[in-house]
């Protein structure tokens, strides 16, 4: 009879390992796809780029456009880099880098289609305000997102729970 109850002791306890382990491998999963605070924040910045680029082409902002990208070139140069490291990470590579940025160029243009004084408007005042404030970069790429264009969701921390050994469950499930 001891010899059965130990056996299933060990096997109580390997199930509360593979169960414990269990969300372990989701995150895993779930990390490989998502996106660290700083790949969310480069994502925003390049889609901030992009309907800037669209304004300097379609409402006749390009001197503004240029300023803009002389001053934050070291940025957006670091997004730049950014993207394409979580691009290669996940398995997409440079074409799905380009079809992402395709994506962002195609739904500025729609947004400027929709309302165009209001588009060239909206981005001549970005412009204004990155110029006057440019620590605000960060805040001005959050709010303006294009919900249109997927993007990877931001990574959630783990839970920290305390680490399931085999002697600890051993002695959860001992009499």
């Amino acid at each position: 009879m001891k010899r059965t109850m130990s056996c299933y002791a060990a096997s109580v306890a390997l199930a509360g390992l593979v169960a414990a382990a269990a969300p372990a491998t989701a995150y895993a999963s779930d990390a490989a796809r998502c996106v660290s605070a700083d790949e969310a924040d480069a994502f925003q910045l390049r889609a901030l780029q992009n309907r800037l680029m669209v304004a300097a082409l379609s409402c006749n902002q390009q001197t503004a456009y240029n300023t803009f990208v002389e001053k934050f070139q070291g940025e957006l140069t670091s997004a730049g880099k950014s993207m394409r490291s979580y691009y290669m990470r996940t398995g997409g590579g440079e074409a799905a880098l380009n079809r992402h940025m395709t994506e962002l160029a195609n739904a500025a243009g729609l947004l400027r289609a929709k309302a165009p004084d209001d588009f060239c408007n909206d981005t001549w005042t970005m412009f204004l305000l990155l110029q006057d404030e440019p620590m605000e970069l960060p805040t001005i790429a959050a709010k303006h997102e294009m919900s249109s264009v997927a993007t990877p969701h931001q990574c959630a921390a783990p839970a920290t729970e305390a680490p399931v050994t085999v002697a600890g469950a051993l002695k959860a499930v001992a009499p």
